[in-house]
């Protein structure tokens, strides 16, 4: 901001001689009238209580309102000013410029002519119009206006209109007769034209969305917002598909005291490929009816197996297979150190079938029915657990029935800083009632599992240096001995059980299966050592962990009847190494290596560099013998001032071919943002899908094209980042010089 001229000593004697007197009769007026006023100039004259007139770099201020101007009148009476000649009206962030102002304190309204503005509020917005009207309080109205929040030199994008309305009381503006030019070009004309000037939401037209993908064609949207109330809001999507047809798509949210939910329809009338009608929808509620009983609602549906598929939908990712229909409701509750866990389920499936690579639907549990009794440290020395279950598993085809379970487990901790013991002892008891058995199978299988445990550590530390910096070391060496009762569990069906993944968790379970239906039968231990490097803060910098687990007896109890039975001594080899070496590289590695084959049957290392916002790089490589190995890159990085790559390749090396590909571009020109984004997703085995969206943001205004863009680049870029946050403080280093919100000269 330029600075006036210094004055001459004698003018400022003289004015302020004057501007005493007026601002003591001033300072007497009533405390619920105008506040105090000063006016500083080369000569004033007049009634210092009623009217005076000011020449020569006059300095108005009353309350937050300053004028600048080469003449000024003020009447105090009535509260007004009339100033000529190089005016500047400046309240708080906001400073008008223009050669003539009529202005009234008490109402704080008035105009000036041909004024240039900077408001610098959340957005710092300016511009220019031929006339602008002061309606009240953080209110102005703008004829023939030009407004950006361009810095000054770079109007890249300029909204032109009859007059826009400004009102930062309620975070609105209205434009009337709007054109938007962007670079020079007029790209959008409205004859009503609708904006908050914060991230509030407001009803009104969205910005129109566009992509292009090979299975829907060239896609438009233009979504309307309806803010229904504070709780309430729902976006209306008419949307034209070139291939497909017209499809609207709808999103309702609601916010109570006690509940809270989304729903979602998507309605198809005539897909112009199959000439059928298609829908989706999805509603997601949970409702607290106290603080101890909650229910919650996940409704999923689409009209065919393709939907997802051909019509990328909100529903749920194309990836997904089965559609989940789940209904609970749920009690939790203390009662003087006794919890009691109560839930009533429903839950269904819609399964979808890919048809060259069809899967087996999973059993609906119609109901399942769970109650938990869980005591701790009773007599100061045990912890008791009673968890009892009843479901009902139905399927089209295979053997249904039912199912009830029963698991107690005792438990016995001893804990203290250095060291850990628990000894536990349990049982599963599991009876069922089936239907529809093969010839042969107990309609009444029954199984019981005796089992106990002991799982104790220690935890030894020793100072240490990290990069210089103090540290601290630790090694916490572990044991864990499981024995389970061996049980013949072949005529019992699978309605929900699974053999767990071998992971470092896994080391540390009673069951080798994760389910209800199995409960293995062990003889083992395990064996593991972890250290960790903390820093003087308590974070840790580094972890290196090594287990194996040792049986005593060979396996007997299988998955199925086609389950290989293990007769090894000893387990896999497992192994960790992550942490974060410095602030910029962070690292992660697993190992599953089998000894008795001298070879690695899985590996995973994930490698991410990122020293500072908007820039990262991440590498990763799996590796599962027989059925895995691919590796993964992906990454945001400057490439130029304002320009950055964001990109994602994932390559399979058994198939030789690309698993999921994108590669964007995002430029970021200061007040708007410009994204491009190629997506390539293997929808279905023999369907690829490719889409391509874009999408030009206007900072202050809106955007126009898609939103999948950024949402692309966050599920495919760990750790990216928008380069134009609302919060000025996440702006890349690169681009925060410049931005709007910096002093306008």
């Amino acid at each position: 901001m330029q600075r006036l001229p210094a004055r001459p000593r004698a003018a400022r004697v003289a004015g302020c001689a004057l501007l005493a007197a007026a601002a003591q009769a001033f300072a007497q007026a009533p405390a619920d009238k105008l506040p105090p006023a000063t006016i500083d100039a080369q000569s004033i004259e007049g009634i210092s209580g009623l009217e005076v007139t000011a020449s020569g770099n006059v300095e108005f201020r009353q309350g937050d309102t300053e004028v600048y101007a080469d003449h000024l009148k003020f009447n105090r009476e009535y509260g007004r000013v009339e100033a000529d000649g190089g005016v500047r009206l400046q309240q708080g962030g906001d400073r008008f410029f223009g050669p003539r102002l009529i202005y009234d304190t008490s109402s704080r309204t008035g105009q000036l002519d041909s004024p240039s503005f900077s408001i610098r509020r959340e957005q710092t917005a300016r511009g220019g119009a031929s006339r602008v009207e002061f309606l009240g309080p953080d209110r102005y109205r703008l004829y023939d206006a030009r407004f950006t929040t361009c810095e000054p030199g770079h109007d890249d994008w300029v909204l032109m209109a009859k007059t826009i309305d400004l009102d930062y009381a309620e975070q609105d503006a209205v434009a009337r007769g709007a054109i938007l030019r962007f670079l020079d070009t007029p790209i959008l004309g409205t004859p009503y034209f609708s904006f908050p000037l914060n991230n509030r939401r407001k009803s009104g037209l969205l910005a129109p969305t566009y992509s292009q993908t090979t299975t829907r064609g060239a896609e438009i949207g233009v979504p309307f917002y309806w803010n229904i109330a504070p709780e309430q809001d729902m976006t209306l999507i008419p949307t034209y598909m070139s291939k497909r047809g017209e499809q609207l798509k709808t999103q309702y949210r609601y916010l109570g005291q006690t509940y809270g939910g989304e729903a979602r329809l998507e309605y198809l009338p005539d897909d112009h490929v199959l000439h059928e009608t298609r829908t989706g929808y999805s509603w997601q509620h949970e409702q607290h009816f106290t603080p101890s009983l909650v229910g919650r609602l996940d409704l999923n549906h689409v009209s065919d197996d393709a939907y997802l598929v051909d019509l990328y939908s909100q529903v749920r990712v194309v990836s997904t297979s089965n559609l989940q229909r789940d209904a609970y409701l749920q009690y939790n509750h203390d009662y003087t150190g006794t919890n009691l866990f109560l839930q009533g389920r429903v839950q269904r499936y819609q399964t979808l079938q890919d048809p060259l690579a069809p899967i087996t639907p999973p059993y609906h549990r119609v109901p399942q029915l769970d109650a938990t009794v869980t005591s701790n440290n009773i007599g100061n020395l045990v912890d008791l657990s009673l968890p009892a279950q009843y479901t009902h598993f139905t399927h089209e085809t295979l053997v249904e029935g039912e199912r009830t379970s029963f698991d107690p487990v005792l438990r016995l901790p001893f804990l203290a800083p250095g060291y850990f013991f628990t000894p536990k002892v349990g049982a599963h008891f599991a009876g069922y009632t089936l239907d529809r058995t093969a010839p042969g199978q107990p309609v009444n299988p029954s199984v019981s599992v005796p089992w106990a445990s002991l799982d104790g550590g220690l935890v030894f530390e020793r100072p240490a240096a990290w990069f210089a910096a103090n540290a601290t070391q630790t090694l916490e060496p572990r044991l864990f001995y499981v024995y389970a009762a061996a049980r013949d569990q072949s005529q019992v069906p699978l309605f929900d059980t699974t053999e767990a993944d071998f992971n470092y968790a896994q080391l540390f379970a009673e069951n080798r299966f994760v389910g209800g239906d199995r409960f293995g039968d062990a003889n083992q231990l395990t064996a593991a050592v972890t250290s960790r490097l903390l820093d003087a803060n308590g974070g840790e910098r580094l972890r290196a962990t090594l287990g194996q687990r040792y049986y005593f007896a060979d396996e007997t109890v299988g998955l199925d009847a086609s389950s290989t039975l293990r007769t090894a001594r000893s387990s896999d080899w497992l192994a960790a190494v992550g942490g974060r070496i410095s602030n910029a590289w962070l690292f992660d590695s697993s190992l599953d290596y089998d000894p008795q084959l001298s070879q690695p049957e899985r590996y995973n290392l994930q490698l991410r560099y990122s020293p500072q916002i908007a820039k990262v790089l991440n590498y990763g490589y799996r590796f599962n013998r027989g059925t895995i190995k691919q590796w993964d890159v992906s990454g945001q990085w400057p490439v130029s001032t304002g320009w950055y790559a964001v990109g994602r390749y994932n390559y399979s090396l058994l198939d030789h071919a690309p698993v999921e590909s994108l590669a964007g571009l995002e430029y970021n020109g200061g007040c708007w943002v410009f994204r491009v984004v190629y997506s390539r997703v293997q929808a279905a085995t023999d369907v690829t899908s490719k889409a391509i969206y874009f999408q030009l943001e206007f900072n202050g205004l809106g955007q126009i094209g898609s939103n999948e863009t950024v949402n692309l680049f966050r599920l495919n870029v760990p750790g990216y980042s928008v380069t134009n946050p609302r919060d000025r403080t996440l702006v890349p280093p690169s681009l925060q010089p410049g931005l709007p919100g910096a002093p306008v000269n």
